[in-house]
């Protein structure tokens, strides 16, 4: 199977690439084990830097794991103390420290580092981070950093760079192992030892024609135990799974996941090999996406963190909770409709809540369970009407058992059959109602190519309190003389 040949087995992708993100990138952003670096270290790193004491920094960093490092790198919170601790450290070992420093504190850093060093330092950055931190970068002090870089370094940033964002082109990098189909596997091996030192990963060797056409892979394995003088195309598999450099990078996460692969070859129109995407940067992706939906899910800009200013916190929450206001002025609008049978049987005011909150906890229920699928994948948009009469059965049954629930708590408590029964089939419409808009809202969402959780609670939420209370309300109406009898 794909999966077997392209996956270095699942113990291993969790080990090394997950692992390395998971427990290193994270604990450089302060959610490492300690949660944060204790002020004594902090001191105790700034007092070697002004000392310039390299034999007491390495010694402090020898036994730490570089995201470990990166996270007493980053409590410093000055980029120009970090600048001098890797210029005193040296290149070689600060690189993969300074890999796992948070991305802010990277770019201020750049701007502190002697011009021999900056060039050294992007030098030997893997291709795929290079790329993104220079895209970062202000226009002019971009231009400076590429105009130091050799002209290959400097076409192949620029090359990635232009790759629109959120498409398999701009997660790739091209350090991957490169080989001739008609080389002998003692060659092949000799060019391995040749390429490791500047490549992303060797654990699969890509390889290619001499026109660069991706014709099959072969594992280190394989050509380990391959006889010395067979070629690689003897022992390489043809059955190649890639991505075009023009796709978006989601169905890119869910090909890699599906196959549990490590890394993912991108091809042109033509099937030239352009780079690979590894599981790393997936993880990512995939860290990034699932953050977003919660964001959105909670009507949240994606771009709001806990350390973000407050006058900016308050511009990118109030257009959403504007929104909301008008949902909510629509379902008090309802209710005003109804306030002459409120005002007959007051009793009705107090259990109005029950019948729209209980739907909007139903809505949400469908609501995460359809974004969720469409997230991985598992609804195909054109063929929604099984999702859509699994969620109103769902929400028809639960109102049943729940309603029923209420009908008998509320008869306890007023006495009143007629306002059970009510209160009954209220909460069953409503929880329909929630199932239906809490499918409906995300499918259509889709459609329009715009995000599935984008601003669907507000919708859901909206559908769930102005059904509710029509529902309710107008039960109540229709049979009020019969309430008022009892």
């Amino acid at each position: 199977m794909a999966g077997e040949y392209c996956s270095v087995g699942r113990f291993h992708r969790v080990g090394v690439q997950i692992l390395r993100r998971a427990t290193g990138r994270f604990q450089a952003k302060g959610h490492g084990r300690e949660g944060m670096v204790e002020q004594a270290q902090v001191e105790r790193l700034q007092e070697l830097i002004r000392e310039e004491d390299r034999e007491a920094l390495l010694e402090m960093f020898r036994d730490l794991h570089p995201a470990d490092a990166a996270e007493r790198l980053a409590a410093l919170r000055r980029p120009r103390e970090v600048a001098r601790c890797i210029e005193i450290l040296g290149i070689p070992h600060s690189m993969n420290v300074f890999e796992f420093v948070p991305f802010e504190i990277q770019k201020e850093t750049l701007n502190h580092l002697p011009r021999p060093l900056l060039v050294e330092l992007i030098s030997v950055m893997s291709p795929d981070d290079r790329a993104d931190l220079v895209e970062e970068l202000d226009e002019q002090f971009q231009d400076r950093l590429l105009s130091l870089l050799m002209q290959a370094e400097r076409q192949n940033i620029l090359k990635l760079i232009t790759y629109p964002e959120g498409t398999a082109g701009a997660y790739m990098t091209t350090g991957y192992a490169l080989l001739h189909a008609d080389l002998p596997i003692r060659v092949a091996l000799d060019q391995l030892r040749l390429q490791a030192p500047k490549k992303e990963t060797i654990y699969y060797s890509y390889v290619v024609d001499h026109a660069r056409h991706l014709i099959g892979f072969v594992s280190l394995r394989e050509l380990i135990m391959g006889r010395p003088d067979a070629r690689v195309e003897e022992v390489m598999n043809k059955k190649v799974i890639s991505v075009r450099a023009d796709e978006d990078i989601e169905n890119v996460a869910k090909t890699m996941t599906r196959y549990d692969f490590l890394a993912i070859p991108v091809v042109d129109a033509e099937d030239r090999l352009l780079g690979i995407i590894t599981y790393d940067d997936i993880y990512d992706v995939m860290t990034e996406e699932a953050t977003e939906d919660m964001y959105f899910l909670a009507n949240l800009d994606a771009d709001e963190k806990i350390s973000t200013a407050l006058p900016r916190s308050v511009k990118l929450r109030v257009p959403w909770l504007l929104v909301n206001l008008c949902t909510a002025l629509l379902a008090a609008y309802t209710v005003s409709r109804f306030s002459h049978t409120i005002s007959q049987f007051i009793v009705l005011a107090s259990l109005m809540p029950v019948v729209a909150g209980l739907g909007g906890n139903a809505g949400t229920q469908a609501l995460t369970v359809v974004v969720r699928a469409l997230a991985l994948g598992e609804i195909k948009v054109k063929r929604n009407w099984p999702v859509l009469i699994k969620q109103i059965g769902v929400g028809f049954f639960s109102g049943l058992v729940c309603g029923m629930v209420m009908a008998a708590i509320a008869y306890l408590w007023y006495g009143n059959l007629w306002l059970s029964l009510i209160l009954w089939m209220a909460m069953t419409a409503n929880m329909i109602i929630a199932g239906f808009f809490g499918a409906m809202v995300p499918i259509t969402l889709r459609k329009l190519k715009l995000d599935p959780a984008l601003g669907s609670s507000v919708f859901v939420t909206m559908a769930t309190d102005v059904g509710g209370f029509f529902t309710f309300l107008g039960l109540a109406s229709i049979f009020l003389h019969y309430i008022l009898g009892q």
